[in-house]
């Protein structure tokens, strides 16, 4: 899965010294700073850029491309801390609640690509928070969940929980975009590492009833035989799933070549 474009919003953050302004931009000291920092920026001297945004924002605070150009030099520079405060400084700017929700799936991105993923998961749910319909943060806190269920690793243990979640998540976007096929093949894998999970069990529960068979343990056996029986319909249902899973897979797939 491909990772959003990070600072998506930096909009001319990126702009070098002697390019053309935004904006009009601030009067006096703020402005004689941020041509600072703008300079240092273009010099890729990222920490004095941050500096110079500093005390161009400390002169004026309602620069929100300051903002952003502070961010993006903190993050530059390996401050994360600092970055991090510079992007939630900019939520102060979105009128509603889906650009806040942008500010917090950025950010996300941003602790993806430095392998972050505690972080990452925890801005993609502020996302969700604001915005239920971000299915790129929908997306990707599945993806998230899945491989902590081990469905990425063939050899990692099922874990249910983690793997229920990321069902849950896709599910989601699913019902947003009924017709993307990626969302219906990493749901898939989920299903089948659940089903894994159910075969497990259901050899452990069968072995059980055998060494209760070997101690002549009639109640350890039947609740042995009926423990595994239980993750064998289970297996079952799971099993269908990945039947329909795989037929509207096929459908979308046929329907994209017409």
């Amino acid at each position: 899965m491909k990772i959003r474009s990070m600072f998506l919003w930096i909009g001319c953050a990126l702009a070098l010294a002697g390019a053309p302004a935004c904006d009009e931009g601030p009067k006096g000291p703020a402005a004689e700073h941020q041509k600072k920092g703008d300079e240092f920026l273009a010099a890729s001297d990222y920490t004095k850029a941050a500096e110079e945004y500093g005390k161009s924002l400390a002169a004026d605070p309602k620069q929100e491309k300051v903002w952003e150009k502070k961010a993006f030099s903190h993050k530059e520079a390996g401050d994360m801390a600092a970055a991090e405060e510079a992007i939630l400084k900019t939520l102060d700017f979105k009128a509603d609640a889906a650009k806040k929700a942008e500010v917090y799936a950025n950010l996300a991105g941003i602790y993806m690509s430095k392998n972050d993923m505690e972080k990452a998961e925890k801005n993609f749910n502020e996302a969700v928070k604001l915005n239920p319909n971000d299915t790129g943060s929908l997306k990707w806190l599945g993806e998230l969940a899945a491989r902590k269920g081990g469905a990425r690793d063939m050899k990692a243990p099922p874990v249910e929980e983690h793997l229920k979640k990321a069902a849950e998540y896709y599910d989601k976007v699913i019902a947003l975009e009924p017709n993307d096929s990626g969302t219906y093949v990493n749901k898939r894998i989920v299903v089948g590492k659940l089903m894994e999970a159910e075969r497990l069990k259901k050899e452990a529960a069968a072995k059980e009833a055998e060494e209760a068979v070997t101690a002549k343990d009639k109640a350890k056996e039947d609740d042995a035989k009926a423990r595994a029986d239980k993750h064998g319909a289970q297996m079952d249902e799971y099993k269908k799933q990945l039947d329909d899973l795989g037929k509207k897979i096929g459908e979308i797939m046929k329907a994209a070549k017409k």
